[in-house]
């Protein structure tokens, strides 16, 4: 439901000015802004009651997975600290470590949420927890990396999306700082390290890496 809303929201005229999504018009284009504004809204705030109404019995698990999420969608570490960043950096020019602070919190945030989440909900004891938290931060700023070169390779019937609007915006991404090449490289790089986050889990991390191998090797 967040990941939806932030879409919703990042496609709007005022932030990126998107007219597909997932293959579709986006949301403001077929119902247009002011729906597609308070369907954002609804979303963000009606996942906060799922989560509080169905989480894990024990209040105080509830509780962390409530925080660990609110903390990964709407703080300066999290969704909206990087998505301002990212405005920010249009028609800049920005390092390595511009863009790897706007990956990390407007994307990978949500996704090391998700998983500590599963983590907290399951009674995950702290070096489980540990090791969970940075599989879940690198498999969220590789899948970044690698949207960012897709956006430069792939075409737009097969993003969903509309291609090349990165560079048509000027934003601040991989390929921009370091080149395709470089880019490839460090997606790996950062997969590879994912998958070294899991040895301490053996066998039963399995569908974990098969995630990190699927992330690295998507094409839309």
């Amino acid at each position: 439901m967040i990941h939806s809303y932030s879409l919703i929201h990042d496609d709007l005229p005022a932030l990126d000015n998107d007219d597909f999504r997932r293959g579709v018009p986006t949301c403001h284009k077929a119902f247009g802004e002011a729906i597609a504004i308070l369907a954002g809204d609804a979303l963000l705030t009606l996942a906060f009651e799922v989560l509080a109404r169905n989480g894990p019995a024990e209040p105080d698990r509830r509780l962390a997975i409530l925080a660990e999420v609110a903390h990964a969608a709407g703080t300066l570490e999290g969704m909206i600290g990087g998505q301002v960043v990212d405005i920010e950096s249009e028609r800049r020019a920005v390092d390595g470590e511009a863009v790897q602070y706007i990956h990390r919190a407007k994307t990978a945030a949500m996704i090391r949420a998700a998983v500590r989440s599963g983590a907290i909900a399951g009674g995950a004891g702290e070096q489980p927890l540990a090791a969970l938290t940075e599989y879940g931060a690198r498999i969220g700023l590789a899948f970044q990396i690698v949207d960012d070169i897709l956006d430069v390779e792939s075409s737009t019937e097969s993003l969903g999306k509309t291609a090349g609007k990165d560079a048509a915006q000027q934003k601040a991404t991989y390929p921009s700082v370091y080149g395709l090449a470089r880019s490839r490289e460090l997606a790996a790089e950062t997969i590879e390290q994912a998958i070294q986050a899991l040895e301490p889990f053996g066998e039963r991390g399995r569908w974990l890496r098969e995630i990190a191998v699927y992330l690295r090797d998507r094409k839309n």
